[in-house]
């Protein structure tokens, strides 16, 4: 079957299967299409089952890793339960694996799934919570309590800034020129390139797609510019009509003010909807640290029986749930991104080869991965018996971040602190 051919196939396939809008499926395609990075079966001369891979970068502009991210996965109906899509994983991952992919990662839509992927050697590798507001809450009240911790000149100073702060809702239309597209760009590439952990990192090209998108599935991008017109926050949500609620998928701001003033200006759009803002459980364990160290402030006015923002901060960070799983093809490159980043890691494991024909002592001491092969003989009883799988170190590394002392303490690993968002799920 001819490239273009498959191309069509996969895109009528992908609407059939997700009913997206002929818009959005053509922007995808013609985006991420790639002969190289898709799989397909083709029974009769047509495209029975298909999946398609988009690559990523993780970490930041001094260090990262490629994650190959796989949606669109669809089987046809009359072609279910054959192991179609069992075959087409394991080719991808192969593929993968040879392209210098240290990992393949996807987004199940619910628990069926999950369990579908992780029968097929799939991980849970990134968390997030959902930060609920009602339809009356108030951010500038939330600005105004933040600064009561705050000398009375700072405050007064910080303020004034925040009254400073413009808001907007993006258009193609109103942004003639592109400047704000442009500052939404910088403002997220500036923020993923100094961030840590193994956080994705969206092309300059990504950040566009994102943005059109937007634009094509009915949602809105609130923004906030400080005096000297430079974007300070981005929003990116929709409304879940039959919900009742505007969900913040991601918002990334260069401050506290900026933050309170984009989720102000959702509110103000939306004043009789709810609000459900997506945070990954790094972000959420980050807000806590830094609460636990500069103190609490009130969500609400204070009252008797009023929660602390702290308090509830906690609560959330112990709720993450499943956002999406991994399938880890390159281990030592993964190890070696943690150990770089993390020069106090001290630990010795022994895992099963990749072959299955022997073992690997693997050591990670400051910041360098050492990895020895050993036979089966050169290993004691006592020693076989702590033998780790790859899956089994896999589920370590990207385990959610609330068991982080528990196995840490075992195992001498700490979590990788993965992170996704904005992708096309």
């Amino acid at each position: 079957m001819e490239v273009t051919e498959i191309k069509k196939k996969m895109a009528r396939l992908w609407k059939e299967t997700f009913h997206d809008s002929d818009e959005y499926v053509s922007l995808i395609f013609n985006s991420y299409f790639d002969p190289e990075l898709v799989e397909i079966e083709e029974i009769g001369g047509d495209v029975a089952a298909a999946l398609m891979g988009v690559p990523y970068s993780f970490g930041n502009a001094e260090r990262n890793i490629r994650g190959l991210y796989l949606c669109g996965l669809a089987t046809k109906p009359q072609y279910r339960s054959r192991g179609i899509m069992t075959r087409l994983l394991a080719k991808i991952n192969e593929k993968a694996r040879q392209a210098g992919f240290a990992f393949t990662f996807l987004i199940p839509s619910d628990e069926g799934l999950r369990k579908y992927y992780h029968d097929r050697e799939y991980v849970n590798g990134f968390y997030r919570v959902i930060d609920n507001y009602t339809s009356l809450h108030d951010f500038d009240r939330d600005y105004e309590s933040f600064l009561m911790d705050q000398k009375e000149k700072v405050a007064e100073l910080k303020r004034r800034h925040f009254a400073s702060l413009k808001t907007g809702i993006y258009s193609p239309e109103s942004d003639s020129d592109g400047a704000i597209r442009d500052g939404i760009r910088t403002l997220i590439r500036g923020i993923e390139d100094g961030q840590q952990d193994l956080q994705l990192i969206h092309s300059d090209r990504d950040i566009d797609i994102l943005i059109l998108e937007n634009c094509i599935s009915g949602g809105k991008i609130h923004y906030v510019c400080n005096s000297s017109g430079r974007v300070t926050a981005a929003a990116f949500t929709s409304v879940s009509v039959s919900d009742s609620a505007v969900d913040v998928h991601k918002l990334f701001a260069t401050d506290v003010a900026s933050k309170f003033k984009a989720l102000g200006s959702v509110k103000t759009a939306s004043p009789e909807l709810a609000i459900r803002h997506y945070v990954s459980s790094i972000e959420m364990d980050r807000k806590a640290l830094w609460m636990r160290t500069y103190g609490s402030f009130m969500k609400d006015a204070p009252q008797a029986g009023a929660v602390s923002i702290t308090e509830r901060v906690y609560s959330l960070a112990a709720h993450a749930k499943v956002y999406g799983m991994v399938r880890i093809l390159d281990f030592p490159e993964v190890l070696k991104f943690q150990a770089e980043g993390r020069h106090d890691l001290k630990y010795s494991i022994l895992a099963k080869a990749d072959d299955n024909e022997g073992f690997e002592q693997i050591d990670v001491r400051d910041g360098k991965l050492r990895i020895k092969k050993l036979d089966a003989e050169s290993l004691t009883h006592s020693q076989t018996a702590h033998v780790m799988s790859k899956r089994d170190i896999g589920e370590i590394l990207f385990r959610r971040r609330d068991t982080d002392n528990l196995i840490t303490e075992a195992f001498g690993i700490p979590s990788i602190n993965a992170s996704i968002c904005l992708m096309l799920d």
